[in-house]
């Protein structure tokens, strides 16, 4: 099994609606995301989860409008940690929990988008899944071309020392790829085939790193 919180709700208790917070980033299953909340719906959004299953669903805007449409798949989150900032503002821990499907958005409750969703065919996000070693070390060959090509200096011991999963999940919300491409990610139907395409990725990219934003600007 992925580690879960023990008040992690089962696959079967997963909700039948979740509020979104559309952002222009990749919350994968397992993985960690920082938000900055700030604006007054997302601060009720946030008060309203906190009182219920904590779940808060991140999903990708198409092109670059939040209140727009948006990707169909998406990953929720559960809230694992906040703190109060004296500024009136909210920083926030997600750990991804199970990808979903829109099956339709509903009217907005407290001005936060709501949407139906379908988890099933996603139950594979609850396990661990097993990868050869010959493929993880094919990814480190190709992540070491990657970095060296940039001049980036890795800490390969304490990067030795993660899951497979658990690279993937903290590179692909630092590393400048595009929303498309971070979308084919997640939907990747399963962490071999994730993990093949991360590697594709990094040989097109030329830039390393995305622009630092508030929401996603580290990786716990």
């Amino acid at each position: 099994m992925k580690p879960k919180s023990p008040f992690t709700q089962p696959f079967e208790q997963l909700p039948h609606e979740l509020p979104i917070y559309p952002l222009e980033n990749a919350l994968l299953p397992g993985g960690a995301l920082p938000l900055t909340l700030d604006q007054p719906h997302h601060l009720r959004m946030f008060l309203d989860v906190l009182k219920t299953d904590q779940l808060i669903g991140m999903v990708q805007p198409r092109g670059h409008d939040p209140d727009g449409e948006i990707y169909r798949v998406g990953c929720a989150g559960r809230i694992r940690q906040y703190r109060e900032r004296g500024d009136g503002r909210l920083n926030v821990m997600l750990n991804g929990v199970c990808r979903y499907r829109v099956v339709e958005e509903l009217p907005r409750s407290n001005g936060y988008r709501r949407v139906i969703a379908d988890w099933s065919g996603f139950e594979q996000d609850y396990t661990t899944e097993d990868i050869d070693l010959q493929d993880i070390n094919l990814l480190k060959v190709r992540l070491r071309g990657y970095f060296k090509r940039h001049q980036m200096q890795i800490d390969w011991q304490a990067l030795d020392k993660l899951h497979i999963e658990e690279v993937i999940n903290n590179l692909v919300l630092v590393l400048n790829f595009s929303v498309d491409s971070k979308q084919r990610l997640l939907e990747a139907p399963s962490v071999l085939q994730r993990l093949h395409l991360f590697a594709d990725l990094l040989d097109e990219k030329s830039a390393p790193f995305v622009a630092t934003q508030p929401e996603t600007q580290r990786v716990n």
